[in-house]
């Protein structure tokens, strides 16, 4: 990544991946194969009283965003446990480690055996 792919994304995001160093995967284990993919997921909903700031932001490419919302309307429980992953991780203000990806794949795994129970016609487990 050079200075003038930093210089032309938004400025919350440069600032995140500066102080986060997640260049080449998004907090959610995604590849960023390119910065201009880049979104800011709203950790708690402006609607529910969360800020603009990146406190309150996960560096998401736009299919983890995607994938999020889904989650968020098929498995809240798991929707808010990744969003307390974020949570923990920007009060961290450190690069996501190795554990933390575990955390974050774990649970994507567990809301895909749900879907594909769901789908069988067996319910959540």
């Amino acid at each position: 990544m050079n200075e003038e792919e930093l210089s032309n994304i938004n400025a919350d995001i440069r600032l995140m991946l500066n102080i986060y160093k997640t260049y080449e995967v998004d907090w959610m284990g995604d590849e960023i194969k390119d910065l201009s993919c880049l979104t800011r997921h709203h950790i708690i909903k402006k609607e529910e009283g969360g800020e603009n700031g990146i406190s309150n932001y996960a560096l998401l490419t736009e299919l983890s965003h995607h994938i999020m919302n889904y989650i968020e309307e098929n498995d809240y429980d798991s929707y808010m446990a990744l969003n307390n992953l974020f949570l923990e991780l920007n009060r961290s203000v450190a690069p996501p480690t190795i554990e933390y990806y575990e955390k974050v794949r774990a649970i994507v795994k567990r809301v895909k055996k749900n879907i594909k129970n769901e789908r069988r016609g067996r319910g959540r487990r």
